[in-house]
Protein backbone atom coordinates (compact mmCIF):
# COMPACT_ATOMS: atom_id res chain seq x y z
CA UNK A 1 0.00 0.00 0.00
CA UNK A 2 1.09 3.57 -0.90
CA UNK A 3 2.15 6.25 2.07
CA UNK A 4 1.23 9.67 1.63
CA UNK A 5 3.96 12.19 0.79
CA UNK A 6 4.14 15.81 2.38
CA UNK A 7 6.87 18.47 3.27
CA UNK A 8 7.98 20.81 5.94
CA UNK A 9 8.54 23.74 3.87
CA UNK A 10 9.38 23.99 -0.06
CA UNK A 11 12.88 25.17 -1.24
CA UNK A 12 12.45 27.43 -4.41
CA UNK A 13 13.95 25.98 -7.22
CA UNK A 14 17.12 28.11 -7.06
CA UNK A 15 17.36 26.68 -3.62
CA UNK A 16 19.55 23.90 -2.13
CA UNK A 17 19.82 22.27 1.20
CA UNK A 18 16.99 20.69 4.10
CA UNK A 19 14.23 19.49 3.26
CA UNK A 20 11.68 17.97 6.11
CA UNK A 21 10.41 15.19 4.14
CA UNK A 22 6.94 13.62 5.82
CA UNK A 23 5.51 10.36 4.98
CA UNK A 24 2.63 8.25 6.37
CA UNK A 25 1.33 9.44 9.65
CA UNK A 26 3.95 12.32 9.60
CA UNK A 27 1.77 13.99 7.24
CA UNK A 28 -0.74 15.03 10.06
CA UNK A 29 2.07 16.60 11.08
CA UNK A 30 3.00 19.36 8.46
CA UNK A 31 1.41 22.47 10.52
CA UNK A 32 4.30 22.00 13.32
CA UNK A 33 7.11 21.79 11.20
CA UNK A 34 5.74 25.12 9.10
CA UNK A 35 6.40 26.62 12.03
CA UNK A 36 9.62 25.50 12.97
CA UNK A 37 11.76 28.51 13.31
CA UNK A 38 14.42 27.95 9.58
CA UNK A 39 18.25 29.09 9.08
CA UNK A 40 19.66 30.05 5.72
CA UNK A 41 22.67 30.86 4.38
CA UNK A 42 21.95 33.53 1.57
CA UNK A 43 24.30 35.62 -0.82
CA UNK A 44 22.81 39.32 -1.94
CA UNK A 45 24.18 40.17 -5.61
CA UNK A 46 24.08 43.90 -5.08
CA UNK A 47 24.18 46.50 -7.74
CA UNK A 48 21.54 44.98 -9.91
CA UNK A 49 17.61 44.07 -9.60
CA UNK A 50 16.06 40.44 -11.34
CA UNK A 51 12.16 39.82 -11.87
CA UNK A 52 12.13 37.29 -9.57
CA UNK A 53 14.13 38.14 -6.81
CA UNK A 54 16.77 35.55 -7.69
CA UNK A 55 19.07 34.06 -10.91
CA UNK A 56 16.39 33.10 -12.57
CA UNK A 57 14.69 36.22 -13.90
CA UNK A 58 15.74 39.17 -16.12
CA UNK A 59 18.39 41.11 -14.65
CA UNK A 60 19.14 44.81 -15.26
CA UNK A 61 22.39 46.34 -13.52
CA UNK A 62 21.70 50.04 -11.40
CA UNK A 63 25.20 50.98 -12.00
CA UNK A 64 25.77 51.28 -8.29
CA UNK A 65 28.16 49.96 -5.59
CA UNK A 66 27.81 48.97 -1.99
CA UNK A 67 29.94 49.66 1.17
CA UNK A 68 30.51 47.48 3.83
CA UNK A 69 28.79 50.12 6.49
CA UNK A 70 25.77 50.66 4.41
CA UNK A 71 25.17 46.99 4.10
CA UNK A 72 25.73 46.57 7.55
CA UNK A 73 23.25 49.59 8.10
CA UNK A 74 20.60 47.52 5.94
CA UNK A 75 21.16 44.52 8.15
CA UNK A 76 20.43 46.08 11.20
CA UNK A 77 17.12 47.44 10.13
CA UNK A 78 15.54 44.50 8.88
CA UNK A 79 15.49 42.39 12.37
CA UNK A 80 12.10 41.73 13.89
CA UNK A 81 8.94 41.92 12.82
CA UNK A 82 9.09 43.39 9.43
CA UNK A 83 6.61 43.66 6.58
CA UNK A 84 6.92 41.41 2.86
CA UNK A 85 5.35 42.05 -0.21
CA UNK A 86 4.62 38.07 -1.21
CA UNK A 87 6.54 37.62 -4.63
CA UNK A 88 4.67 36.88 -7.97
CA UNK A 89 6.13 34.00 -8.14
CA UNK A 90 5.15 32.81 -4.67
CA UNK A 91 2.44 29.81 -4.16
CA UNK A 92 0.15 31.67 -2.72
CA UNK A 93 -3.44 32.19 -3.52
CA UNK A 94 -5.24 35.50 -5.07
CA UNK A 95 -8.83 35.57 -6.36
CA UNK A 96 -8.64 31.56 -6.00
CA UNK A 97 -5.32 30.97 -8.34
CA UNK A 98 -1.98 30.72 -7.22
CA UNK A 99 0.27 33.76 -7.98
CA UNK A 100 2.76 31.65 -9.89
CA UNK A 101 0.41 30.41 -12.27
CA UNK A 102 -0.38 34.36 -13.39
CA UNK A 103 3.57 34.76 -13.12
CA UNK A 104 4.32 31.75 -16.02
CA UNK A 105 1.45 33.50 -18.39
CA UNK A 106 3.29 36.90 -17.69
CA UNK A 107 0.32 38.52 -16.21
CA UNK A 108 0.77 40.89 -13.13
CA UNK A 109 -1.00 41.32 -9.81
CA UNK A 110 -1.34 42.99 -6.99
CA UNK A 111 0.28 40.82 -4.48
CA UNK A 112 -0.55 40.98 -0.71
CA UNK A 113 2.02 42.42 2.43
CA UNK A 114 3.03 40.38 5.19
CA UNK A 115 4.00 40.31 8.49
CA UNK A 116 6.94 38.53 8.68
CA UNK A 117 9.53 37.46 11.76
CA UNK A 118 13.41 37.69 11.25
CA UNK A 119 14.34 36.11 14.48
CA UNK A 120 18.37 37.32 13.28
CA UNK A 121 20.41 38.15 10.65
CA UNK A 122 24.20 37.94 10.76
CA UNK A 123 26.58 39.43 8.19
CA UNK A 124 29.45 36.60 7.28
CA UNK A 125 31.33 38.69 5.08
CA UNK A 126 30.90 41.66 2.11
CA UNK A 127 32.42 41.68 -1.16
CA UNK A 128 32.44 45.01 -2.24
CA UNK A 129 34.55 44.77 -5.41
CA UNK A 130 31.93 41.78 -6.06
CA UNK A 131 29.24 43.65 -4.91
CA UNK A 132 28.16 40.91 -2.47
CA UNK A 133 27.24 39.90 0.73
CA UNK A 134 26.72 36.31 2.87
CA UNK A 135 24.29 36.58 5.53
CA UNK A 136 23.02 34.24 7.99
CA UNK A 137 19.14 34.73 8.61
CA UNK A 138 17.13 32.96 10.98
CA UNK A 139 13.70 32.91 9.76
CA UNK A 140 9.78 32.74 11.13
CA UNK A 141 7.28 30.86 9.01
CA UNK A 142 6.49 32.65 5.56
CA UNK A 143 9.88 34.87 5.27
CA UNK A 144 10.53 34.88 2.14
CA UNK A 145 14.38 35.63 1.69
CA UNK A 146 14.12 36.81 -1.97
CA UNK A 147 12.38 39.51 -0.35
CA UNK A 148 14.44 40.02 2.26
CA UNK A 149 17.48 40.32 -0.07
CA UNK A 150 15.65 43.07 -2.63
CA UNK A 151 14.69 44.78 0.71
CA UNK A 152 18.54 45.16 1.72
CA UNK A 153 19.60 46.48 -2.23
CA UNK A 154 16.96 49.04 -1.19
CA UNK A 155 18.18 49.98 1.76
CA UNK A 156 21.41 50.57 0.86
CA UNK A 157 20.28 52.30 -2.79
CA UNK A 158 22.14 49.50 -4.85
CA UNK A 159 19.60 47.44 -5.79
CA UNK A 160 20.08 43.33 -5.86
CA UNK A 161 18.68 40.52 -5.97
CA UNK A 162 18.98 36.84 -3.77
CA UNK A 163 21.88 35.46 -5.74
CA UNK A 164 22.20 32.05 -4.11
CA UNK A 165 20.08 30.37 -0.87
CA UNK A 166 20.30 27.45 1.35
CA UNK A 167 18.14 26.39 3.87
CA UNK A 168 20.42 24.97 6.55
CA UNK A 169 18.33 24.21 9.53
CA UNK A 170 14.67 24.16 10.31
CA UNK A 171 13.94 23.98 14.14
CA UNK A 172 16.46 21.29 15.37
CA UNK A 173 16.66 19.58 11.86
CA UNK A 174 20.12 20.25 10.93
CA UNK A 175 21.30 19.63 7.07
CA UNK A 176 24.22 18.08 8.25
CA UNK A 177 21.73 15.10 9.50
CA UNK A 178 20.35 14.80 6.02
CA UNK A 179 20.30 12.13 3.55
CA UNK A 180 20.99 13.06 -0.20
CA UNK A 181 18.41 12.71 -2.94
CA UNK A 182 20.44 9.82 -3.80
CA UNK A 183 21.14 8.10 -0.78
CA UNK A 184 16.74 8.37 -0.50
CA UNK A 185 15.05 4.47 -0.95
CA UNK A 186 12.65 2.58 0.56
CA UNK A 187 14.98 0.16 2.53
CA UNK A 188 16.76 3.30 4.11
CA UNK A 189 13.06 4.76 5.05
CA UNK A 190 12.37 1.05 6.49
CA UNK A 191 15.11 0.55 8.35
CA UNK A 192 15.94 4.19 9.94
CA UNK A 193 18.81 5.20 11.17
CA UNK A 194 20.71 8.64 10.21
CA UNK A 195 18.62 11.03 7.93
CA UNK A 196 15.36 8.81 8.57
CA UNK A 197 13.13 9.38 11.85
CA UNK A 198 9.72 7.51 12.97
CA UNK A 199 7.40 9.74 14.62
CA UNK A 200 9.24 9.52 17.77
CA UNK A 201 12.32 10.76 16.65
CA UNK A 202 10.43 13.51 14.53
CA UNK A 203 8.75 14.90 17.36
CA UNK A 204 11.49 14.45 20.15
CA UNK A 205 11.63 18.09 20.86
CA UNK A 206 8.08 18.00 22.36
CA UNK A 207 7.41 17.29 26.23
CA UNK A 208 5.94 14.49 27.33
CA UNK A 209 2.86 13.21 28.74
CA UNK A 210 2.53 10.03 29.99
CA UNK A 211 -1.63 8.57 29.98
CA UNK A 212 -1.90 5.58 32.41
CA UNK A 213 -5.44 3.15 32.23
CA UNK A 214 -8.85 4.99 31.51
CA UNK A 215 -6.67 8.42 30.22
CA UNK A 216 -4.76 6.27 27.83
CA UNK A 217 -8.19 5.32 26.62
CA UNK A 218 -9.48 9.00 26.47
CA UNK A 219 -6.63 9.94 24.82
CA UNK A 220 -6.92 7.52 22.11
CA UNK A 221 -10.77 8.79 21.30
CA UNK A 222 -9.48 12.76 21.27
CA UNK A 223 -10.82 13.09 24.22
CA UNK A 224 -9.55 16.57 26.15
CA UNK A 225 -6.84 15.53 28.54
CA UNK A 226 -6.35 17.47 32.13
CA UNK A 227 -2.69 18.55 31.79
CA UNK A 228 0.14 21.04 33.17
CA UNK A 229 1.80 21.60 29.91
CA UNK A 230 1.28 24.42 27.92
CA UNK A 231 1.76 24.10 24.10
CA UNK A 232 2.59 20.97 22.06
CA UNK A 233 3.65 18.05 23.99
CA UNK A 234 3.03 14.45 22.95
CA UNK A 235 1.13 11.51 24.60
CA UNK A 236 2.12 8.32 24.91
CA UNK A 237 0.19 5.46 26.48
CA UNK A 238 -0.71 1.57 26.39
CA UNK A 239 3.04 1.28 25.11
CA UNK A 240 2.81 3.28 22.09
CA UNK A 241 3.12 7.25 20.93
CA UNK A 242 -1.32 8.08 21.13
CA UNK A 243 -0.87 11.67 19.67
CA UNK A 244 0.19 15.40 20.00
CA UNK A 245 -2.28 17.44 21.90
CA UNK A 246 -1.95 21.23 22.45
CA UNK A 247 -2.08 22.56 26.19
CA UNK A 248 -3.62 25.79 27.25
CA UNK A 249 -4.87 26.64 30.69
CA UNK A 250 -4.73 23.26 32.20
CA UNK A 251 -6.44 21.77 29.11
CA UNK A 252 -5.18 19.39 26.08
CA UNK A 253 -7.14 19.40 23.19
CA UNK A 254 -5.87 16.73 20.51
CA UNK A 255 -4.08 17.94 17.04
CA UNK A 256 -3.00 14.63 15.90
CA UNK A 257 -4.12 11.47 17.21
CA UNK A 258 -2.51 8.55 15.57
CA UNK A 259 -4.00 4.95 14.66
CA UNK A 260 -2.78 1.57 16.75
CA UNK A 261 -0.57 0.80 13.60
CA UNK A 262 1.39 3.92 14.17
Amino acid sequence: MSERVGHGGTLDPFASGLLLVLIGQATKLSRLFLELPKEYELTVQFGAVSTTGDPTGDLTPTGKGVSAESVVAAVEQHRGKVRQRVPLTSAVKVQGERLYKKAHRGETADTPEREVMIYDLTLLDVDERARTARILALTGSGAYLRVLAEDLGTATGAGGYAAALRRTRVGGFCVGNALAVDDLSAVRYADLGPGVLDLSGALARLPVQVADGAQARLAASGNTLDTAAEGHFRVYGMDRLIGVYEGRAGRGRPVVIFPQEA
